[in-house]
C-alpha cells in the first residue's frame, strides 16, 4: 500500500541516511563567503577636493612633501609612510629633485639619480610596502611640467592587477583597495621620460596581514542553511 504521507519511524535519523547533507551545505556556504570576498577598488583624481576626498574616505594617512631632504638626495624608503622603493633600472634610487608647481613645495622625488641623461630615462618607480606593514591606499601629486599623466599600477601579493590610476601634470590621483596592495608601479613611459611627482600619501598599518574584512552576506547565509539543516532533522526525529 502507498501511503501519501509516509512517517519517519521514532528514533530514526533522518540525518543519518544523509550523511553528505551537511558537509555538503557548509561547502556551498564557503564557496559563497568565497564569492563575497571579491576586491574594490576606488579611484579619486582631480584637484584639492579630490584629495580631500580620499583623505576623508581613508581616515588615517601619512604624507611625505620631500621638502625636508636635500635637492639630489637618494630615498630608499619612507618609514612613516610604511613604503620602500626598488632600485631603479637605470641604478641608484628615486631622489628628491627641485621643480615646484604642487601645493606641497618645490622639492619633488624624480626617477632620474644620475642626472637628466638617458641612464635613468623611462625607469618605472617602484614601491613596495616594508616587512609588517599592509597598505590599502596611497595618493600622489604629478608635478612634472610635461601635459602628460602619470600613471601608477597597484597589484596584489599575486601580481595581479588591483587597479590603476593617473594624475595629469600638476593633479592629483589616488586610490583606496579593499585587498592589500604589494606594489606600486609608477609607470616611466610619461612625457620625456623624466618624471617626478609630490605629496606622496599612504594608509598603511603596521603588524596586520590578511585582506580587508568584507561584509559578513555569505556567513549569514550559511548561518541559515545550517540552521535549517538541524531543524530539519530535530523534526523528522520526532
Amino acid at each position: 500500500m502507498k501511503l501519501d504521507n509516509p512517517v519517519v519511524p521514532k528514533g530514526r535519523d533522518r540525518c543519518k541516511d544523509r550523511p553528505g547533507y551537511i558537509p555538503t551545505l557548509i561547502g556551498l556556504g564557503l564557496v559563497l563567503a568565497a564569492g563575497s570576498a571579491s576586491a574594490s577598488f576606488q579611484t579619486f583624481s582631480g584637484g584639492l577636493s579630490e584629495e580631500a576626498a580620499w583623505r576623508s574616505a581613508v581616515g588615517t594617512f601619512a604624507l611625505e612633501s620631500f621638502e625636508s631632504y636635500p635637492d639630489g638626495t637618494a630615498i630608499q624608503s619612507l618609514p612613516a609612510l610604511g613604503i620602500r622603493f626598488d632600485e631603479l633600472a637605470g641604478g641608484g634610487y628615486p631622489q628628491a629633485y627641485v621643480f615646484g608647481t604642487t601645493p606641497y613645495g618645490p622639492t619633488h622625488l624624480g626617477n632620474f639619480p644620475n642626472g637628466i641623461n638617458w641612464v635613468n630615462q623611462w625607469n618605472d618607480i617602484v614601491v613596495y610596502p616594508l616587512p609588517g606593514a599592509t597598505l590599502t591606499a596611497l595618493a600622489y601629486w604629478n608635478g612634472d611640467g610635461q601635459a602628460d599623466t602619470l600613471v601608477a599600477r597597484a597589484y596584489d601579493s599575486s601580481d595581479n592587477l588591483l587597479g590603476t590610476i593617473g594624475a595629469f601634470h600638476d593633479t592629483f590621483a589616488g586610490f583606496i583597495s579593499s585587498v592589500p596592495v604589494a606594489k606600486i608601479v609608477f609607470d616611466g613611459i610619461t612625457g620625456d621620460g623624466w618624471n617626478h611627482l609630490d605629496g606622496l600619501q599612504t594608509s598603511a598599518v603596521s603588524g596586520q596581514g590578511g585582506a580587508v574584512p568584507e561584509p559578513p552576506t555569505a556567513l549569514m547565509l550559511l548561518s541559515g542553511a545550517l540552521a535549517l539543516a538541524c531543524y530539519r532533522c530535530k523534526y523528522f526525529r520526532l
